[in-house]
């Protein structure tokens, strides 16, 4: 394939087509190409080319998510809870951390590479079949993400699914998602400073666009950190006459770090909602930020309950969250090392608490990374002053979005226990080099690292 012509790639992927020779891994290539070949569409450009794929969403449960932290992990629970209900259920996230798959899931569980190949081809038609229409474009071809939406709305289709949890991929008001008509509830999670370069570098601002899912007489759940986030979220849900839901830290207590007797961490907690009050609930991560977006699912859950759709019980509720688990959120993915995705000032806050909550008798190691267009500045502040970590490697990521040596020096400049490495590889042998028994080591700054730590544990 070519880099800078979409016909011509279009053509390859069809000869390959052809040949019996295409694979995900082509395909792969093909999407990650896009974003220097396409542009963002509009929501109604976006909604007229869902038109000619017969608009799927209209005979789908949608459940959809919005937020800067929080999205994935609320998503997680919400599927577990509905599947151990017994319901089918289809859940599209993003971004993946090792393969493109797992955007997609059906009843917990990656899509397969043919299903994936089957409804990348079927798009590509449509998109052929929608250029020649009245209605659409000569020149229109979905971006990296828009593609991937539509896929998961011809997947789910044939699919037979009881419901479809609906994470945004940016944003909100704007966002492809942002097509669908009537979901069952809106569910926004903490909102943040991040892609401030499309969202407005204010709390309010992007606290609009993440309110932009809220639809006519849809409830919407939420949680209060901010007075700021929660009035705009609130306004805007009184215009729409939606019912509104909002989380606060007082529904919440009794939070613990515990450990089974295999050495495992887990959260112990309670959550007080408007109609019951959850004791002795359990978490499968050593990150207490979780039990927030645990209690966004249940009180989403529970407003999808009371609209006469669904009756799910305690224990069902229970078991889900106990089940489920969130890839590289405070994850242990070898003993004593814990990956967890935060990349932005808001998820390094989370990290950082749930890091220093964690006792060990050995040292804390942290491996740092982090792209360019994030607050690594901030996130290098807010680690050091959190006094948590005895040492610190900061490593380039393997992505072109990667912060240059130069930077990651900058930003660590005045930390006395820091090194620095052009590879994870070389911090991560580093760190096992000088890493004593009873020594913890954490990993946070990117997804993009999150990722490679992932694959290279798999």
């Amino acid at each position: 394939m070519t880099d800078n012509n979409l016909d011509e790639n279009i053509i390859c992927i069809k000869k390959l087509h052809k040949e019996n020779k295409l694979n995900l891994d082509v395909c792969d290539e093909f999407l990650n190409m896009l974003p220097s070949l396409t542009t963002k569409h509009s929501v109604s450009d976006n909604a007229s080319f869902l038109e000619i794929m017969g608009r799927p969403d209209r005979n789908m449960k949608i459940i959809h998510v919005a937020g800067t932290n929080g999205k994935g992990s609320v998503c997680n629970y919400l599927s577990s809870i509905l599947v151990q209900t017994g319901f089918h259920v289809g859940m599209f996230t993003s971004p993946h951390l090792v393969k493109v798959t797992e955007r997609f899931k059906i009843n917990g569980n990656d899509i397969s590479d043919d299903v994936f190949i089957a409804s990348f081809l079927n798009i590509l038609d449509e998109i052929e079949k929608y250029q020649k229409t009245e209605e659409g474009r000569g020149d229109f071809f979905p971006s990296y993400f828009e593609y991937l939406f539509f896929m998961a709305m011809d997947i789910y289709k044939d699919s037979a699914i009881d419901y479809l949890v609906l994470e945004t991929g940016l944003g909100g008001l704007l966002d492809v998602t942002n097509v669908i008509e009537k979901p069952l509830a809106c569910v926004i999670t903490e909102i943040g400073f991040d892609h401030m370069q499309y969202l407005g570098d204010s709390y309010e601002e992007i606290a609009a666009h993440k309110a932009g899912i809220i639809k006519e007489k849809v409830p919407v759940i939420f949680f209060d950190k901010r007075k700021e986030t929660t009035k705009v979220i609130t306004d805007t849900a009184q215009k729409k006459q939606a019912k509104i839901r909002c989380i606060t830290e007082a529904n919440i207590s009794n939070v613990k770090l515990l450990e089974d007797d295999g050495g495992n961490k887990y959260v112990d907690f309670c959550f007080d909602s408007e109609y019951y009050n959850y004791v002795g609930l359990c978490l499968r991560t050593a990150a207490t930020y979780q039990t927030q977006n645990a209690a966004l699912a249940i009180s989403c859950i529970e407003e999808i309950s009371d609209l006469g759709d669904i009756r799910i019980s305690f224990d069902n509720i229970k078991t889900g969250l106990n089940k489920a688990l969130w890839p590289c959120r405070m994850e242990e993915i070898r003993p004593g090392f814990i990956v967890d995705g935060a990349h932005n000032t808001d998820g390094m806050e989370a990290f950082l608490k749930s890091a220093g909550e964690i006792e060990n008798k050995g040292n804390k190691i942290l491996l740092f990374g982090a792209v360019s267009d994030k607050q690594y500045f901030e996130m290098a502040s807010m680690i050091e002053n959190s006094k948590i970590f005895d040492k610190i490697a900061v490593a380039c990521l393997r992505t072109g979005r990667s912060l240059d040596m130069e930077s990651l020096k900058d930003a660590f400049s005045s930390f006395d226990n820091v090194s620095f490495y052009d590879s994870v590889d070389d911090a991560v042998a580093y760190i096992y080099s000088i890493r004593q028994n009873n020594d913890l080591i954490f990993a946070a700054g990117s997804l993009y690292l999150a990722g490679q730590l992932k694959e290279k544990s798999e």
